[in-house]
């Protein structure tokens, strides 16, 4: 008999402390969602499935570690797996409105994180919400380049099957696609502001848009 062999403990292997950073900022996404600001730091260590020693020897306190949560979530990166599950194969208006469905969720869950970044902002020690404002947005702007061009890089996977149907560049078709998603998300924000019911933006509507205009079929262009 082999007596090299050690009987399994029962304890999982320790992560390596980047990837139980990672696992934790993911594992209290939902908790942070449903409770806010109001989430404490045993619910927080809870969710992570760690103690709150083990919480916060990763992170300083739960300010850090919401505010780090919230950039983790917003960062333009986490959507490129979802994205690139859609299939390329599709006709091209369906590609389309498959992107821009996608696109329109994740605007809507970022307005929800960063309404929760300004609420923890408060809850910081020793400085004030517009210095935390400025230094969250900084950290943000740092993430964000990177991201962007993991997201453009893979909206250029999905439409170079049709490129050479485009009257633009394909960058400039996925800019165009961003400015629609983008005006349309800001546009029912700001009627939700000021009180006022709006339909949701219409993934459909917005792909004839991108791939039609306003012009009606047979009209010279000017």
């Amino acid at each position: 008999m082999d007596t090299t062999l050690q009987p399994p403990t029962g304890r999982a292997t320790p992560l390596p402390p980047d990837e139980r950073r990672a696992a934790i900022l993911l594992a209290v996404r939902p908790l942070l969602l449903q409770r806010g600001a109001a989430v404490t730091s045993r619910e927080l260590a809870d969710a992570a499935g760690v103690a709150e020693g083990t919480l916060f020897r990763v992170f300083t306190d739960k300010v850090t570690l919401v505010r780090e949560a919230v950039l983790a979530a917003v960062d333009p990166a986490a959507s490129v797996p979802e994205l690139a599950t859609i299939d390329r194969t599709l006709p091209l208006r369906d590609r389309l409105v498959a992107i821009l469905a996608q696109g329109l969720g994740r605007v809507g869950e970022s307005m929800r994180w960063m309404a929760l970044l300004h609420e923890i902002s408060r809850l910081e020690p020793g400085r004030s919400p517009s210095e935390h404002r400025e230094a969250a947005m900084r950290m943000w702007g740092r993430r964000q380049e990177a991201g962007t061009a993991a997201v453009n890089a893979t909206l250029a996977w999905l439409l170079e099957p049709d490129a050479d149907q485009f009257r633009l560049p394909v960058d400039d078709v996925i800019e165009l696609l961003t400015t629609v998603l983008m005006g349309s998300s800001m546009r029912t924000v700001d009627a939700l502001r000021r009180g006022l019911e709006v339909p949701p933006p219409s993934p459909e509507r917005l792909a004839d848009l991108v791939l039609h205009g306003v012009l009606a079929e047979g009209t010279p262009r000017c």
